[in-house]
């Protein structure tokens, strides 16, 4: 009887032992090191844009000097990936990007200078995305940016 009984415990004890391995492996931080080619941004959406709407993106600089925005949108459902356009916020201004086309639309917006408002809980930058009718200028639906780092080049 102990011949039997044997087996189950290896058996048990092996398939623990690669529990633990595997849990181990799983759950061990990984090191993250810093890039010099990262940029601060902000990514807004996805938003629904539809026939007689356009989409706008906004910002307004709270502190102090200007901040030279690239703002681009994707279109997840066309594929289109508008050219980056530049945006300049002055000093205590604002202004805005726009996409004309119709879908499921992701607004991407990183910038130059001052990179601690970018990604500021502060949000000295204040950015939206928001839906808004051709026909009487009424905004729809409008989202904030969400604070990222974006590889330069993208």
């Amino acid at each position: 009887m102990t011949i039997t009984i044997r087996p189950r415990y290896a058996v048990f004890a092996i398939a623990l032992g690669l529990a633990a391995g595997a849990s181990i492996h799983l759950f061990t931080p990984v090191r993250v090191q810093a890039q010099d080619n990262l940029t601060p941004g902000m990514l807004f959406g996805p938003l629904w844009v539809g026939d007689g709407q356009h989409l706008e993106l906004c910002a307004a600089n709270l502190g102090e000097g200007d901040i030279k925005a690239v703002v681009h949108f994707r279109n997840t459902t066309t594929g289109e990936i508008t050219a980056a356009e530049e945006v300049i916020l002055t000093q205590g201004g604002g202004n805005c990007a726009y996409y004309t086309g119709q879908g499921r639309v992701v607004g991407m917006a990183r910038g130059d200078g001052r990179a601690s408002d970018w990604v500021s809980p502060s949000n000295a930058l204040i950015s939206t995305m928001s839906v808004v009718n051709n026909s009487d200028g009424k905004t729809l639906a409008a989202v904030l940016g969400n604070a990222k780092l974006w590889l330069r080049g993208l």
